[in-house]
C-alpha cells in the first residue's frame, strides 16, 4: 500500500458551497497560560469533497456512533 498522510486533529471547521464541502482539520496549540482561554489552532489538513460524499460521510458517522453507543468497541472500520 502506498504511503499516505497520518495526522492527528482535535478540531475542525466546515464550509460548503453549491458543488462541495471543505473540511479543515486543526490541532490545538496550548498557550501554557493559566486560566480559561481559547487555545489557538493550526490547520493540519484540508479535505475537499463532493456534496454526495459529504452526505454519505455524515450518515456513516451517525450510524457508527449510534451502533457503538449500544455495543462499545475499541476500534471499528467502515468502508463506503
Amino acid at each position: 500500500m502506498p504511503d499516505h498522510p497520518d495526522v492527528y486533529a482535535d478540531g475542525f471547521s466546515l464550509t460548503g458551497g453549491q458543488y462541495g464541502v471543505t473540511l479543515t482539520f486543526t490541532h490545538s496549540l496550548p498557550t501554557g497560560e493559566p486560566g480559561p482561554h481559547e487555545d489557538p489552532t493550526e490547520p493540519v489538513v484540508r479535505l475537499r469533497i463532493g456534496r454526495e460524499l459529504a452526505k454519505t460521510l455524515a450518515e456513516s458517522l451517525s450510524q457508527f456512533f449510534a451502533a457503538s453507543a449500544q455495543q462499545p468497541q475499541t476500534s471499528a472500520t467502515t468502508r463506503h
